[in-house]
């Protein structure tokens, strides 16, 4: 189990905090292991907790009247699996199981939500049920699964059985949509902290940072850690939202820094790849701790925790900051991290490594395509050599992070051993650019020496009339995922990229290029006598299925260039094909040709009917 800490701060004194802990009544309930708010203003929360085929919640919102929950496919009502209750006057808690047809909720023909009770007071209202993640009913529900779902919710003023929806009792203010990760959800957690534990906080900050010029734009800012006599370990990172900031960041990234630098730069704003001017970039690249749009805060669980003070720790960090501002609008940012340290050690160091497809101009998404799909693929190799660096056999996964940018659709990071697919480590069928969130493996998922990972990103670029090449920019395109381990080994960054540019070589165009950037608008090409710009050649071009498909699998199939990097040193991976998959993973079909024989009709879904054209409005 993972372990959630809430803090109070009690005095400041050179950055450093030391903080107690506190208990929120409002909003926490231990008897759930997470919870969220699902608007801004708090007035309503969602707990839950789930094991292997069952989920238990609790709504709460601020209404004597009506709640209710529900997973949409696009956010709307129609096709959305809903739960709605409230508390008569006598306090007897009521339940109903709908679903959505256009804008109406409908009765659904089998009931399966299990009502464990309710309550009302002090103007809230909480309705307690459980459910089966997979109910086998296709028709009316909808799984819960890993996947990011779309969690729309709504409160009323007056109870359902008594008079329905007044005029007037629903309105965009007690309605809304939320995506979120229900299932292995490592960032919103409700556990209490250790009582034994002492705990410090200290923040990495921007500091009134106020660039609009570019549309995407890299602050890089480096700081010194906290002086420390012996070892202790992260357990928590804050990520701290400058107000009116939220629009404008895309992500923050901590890096470490080796011992080996040249300026020590320390808590000046530069343009992250300006390597003339900021000559201590390129030695702070591995991933210290990560948090990306829509994500939550980054909670450790109670066994591991990242080193620091130690001498394998960093003494220098760097902020990258990644502002995404499309309209040069003017903004002051000084957002970052809060991190929770303790001298009180877990027992095993965890460290993250970043997986996928090199952040590349080799990375060429055709337009106007449903689907295309962009490969990663960190080979045993660098696995292998990161392990026995540090004398280990196997490590353990605890949690990862999807990334891609606004054309993503899906994406999933294979593991494979000796040619077989294992589960997936992480897999989200409908990833949402703006919730991007840490998802944690229970149980944890054993990495052994000679298994690889497989990055796997489809896009739907079905909107777009030029090509989509991979790089730093929102507008353009990443296939990566942070995974966090322990013990820690060498290996920061494990990626691929293919050797040469199979889009050219498809369309017959020959030209030079090598290991690093590659820009298409520095390079030309003359057909029948007319000169293009390569992108502008390319994007004239009317691509079919066929190119798409044929491109698609030799960038997966073909050779591949690797970029292996550790802590302080790399290693050379010659370029050579994927580990081919031999035995293909296959999930269990848990449901087969139909509903279980033993669930019925209830009496409450049909007398739940009746009451049901009074709703018209509720979602």
């Amino acid at each position: 189990m993972w372990t959630s800490l809430i803090f109070v701060v009690s005095t400041l004194v050179g950055g450093l905090c030391d903080i107690v802990t506190i208990e929120k009544t409002q909003e926490v309930d231990y008897q759930y292991a997470h919870h969220v708010r699902m608007d801004n203003d708090g007035k309503f929360i969602l707990y839950w907790s789930y094991n292997e085929d069952k989920i238990f919640m609790k709504m709460r919102a601020e209404t004597n009247g009506w709640v209710g929950i529900g997973i949409s496919p696009n956010g709307g009502m129609n096709g959305a699996d809903m739960a709605i209750g409230w508390v008569t006057s006598d306090g007897e808690a009521k339940l109903l199981d709908t679903h959505g047809e256009g804008n109406e909720p409908v009765a659904d023909k089998i009931s399966d939500l299990h009502l464990q009770g309710g309550t009302q007071e002090d103007g809230w209202t909480s309705i307690k049920f459980w459910r089966k993640l997979n109910t086998c009913d296709t028709e009316e529900d909808r799984e819960i699964n890993g996947d990011t779902l779309r969690m729309i919710w709504a409160y009323g003023k007056y109870d359902v059985a008594k008079s329905g929806i007044k005029h007037g009792d629903y309105h965009s203010k007690n309605r809304g949509v939320k995506s979120l990760v229900v299932l292995s959800n490592g960032g919103i957690v409700t556990q209490a902290p250790d009582p034994d534990a002492t705990y410090k906080t200290f923040e990495l900050l921007n500091h009134k940072f106020n660039k609009t010029h570019a549309k995407t734009y890299y602050n890089c800012k480096m700081f010194e850690m906290p002086k420390l006599s012996k070892k202790h370990h992260i357990v928590k990172v804050e990520h701290v939202i400058t107000p009116g900031s939220e629009p404008y960041l895309h992500h923050i990234i901590l890096f470490s820094c080796s011992r080996k630098l040249v300026t020590k730069s320390l808590l000046e704003d530069h343009h992250c790849f300006s390597y003339s001017t900021f000559h201590d970039y390129g030695a702070c690249v591995a991933i210290l701790v990560a948090w990306a749009v829509g994500g939550s805060d980054m909670i450790l669980p109670e066994h591991a925790g990242f080193p620091i003070g130690d001498e394998d720790s960093p003494n220098f960090v760097l902020l990258e900051t990644h502002y995404d501002n499309p309209h040069g609008e003017t903004f002051t940012d000084s957002s970052g991290f809060r991190i929770t340290y303790t001298d009180k050690l877990r027992e095993y160091d965890a460290d993250i490594i970043r997986v996928g497809h090199r952040v590349s101009e080799l990375q060429i998404i055709p337009p106007q395509q449903n689907v295309f799909t962009s490969y990663g693929v960190c080979p045993h190799e660098c696995m292998d050599w990161g392990m026995e660096e540090r004398s280990v056999d196997e490590i353990n996964i605890f949690g990862s992070i999807l990334h891609s940018h606004t054309i993503g659709k899906s994406m999933e990071l294979k593991h494979i051993r000796n040619g077989v697919e294992l589960p997936p480590i992480s897999r989200d069928d409908h990833y949402d650019f703006n919730y991007q969130e840490l998802r944690q493996n229970i149980p944890e998922i054993k990495f052994k020496l000679g298994d690889s990972f497989k990055m796997i990103c489809h896009y739907d670029s079905s909107n777009r009339k030029n090509l989509t090449q991979g790089g730093l920019a929102t507008a353009m395109e990443m296939c990566l995922a942070f995974v966090l381990y322990y013990p820690k080994i060498e290996v920061s960054r494990c990626e691929s990229q293919p050797d040469k540019p199979n889009v050219l070589e498809h369309f017959g165009v020959d030209i030079e290029y090598g290991r690093g950037l590659f820009d298409l608008k520095k390079h030309t090409v003359t057909k029948d006598g007319n000169s293009w710009s390569m992108d502008a050649y390319l994007n004239q071009i009317q691509w079919t299925k066929e190119d798409t498909q044929e491109i698609s699998q030799k960038d997966g199939e073909g050779e591949l260039d690797f970029f292996c990097y550790g802590r302080n040193s790399s290693k050379f991976i010659p370029k050579m094909r994927a580990e081919k998959i031999t035995v293909p993973y296959v999930k269990e079909e848990k449901c087969g040709s139909g509903r279980a024989s033993s669930q019925i009709i209830t009496r409450s879904a049909y007398i739940s009917s009746l009451l049901l054209p009074l709703l018209i409005s509720l979602f």
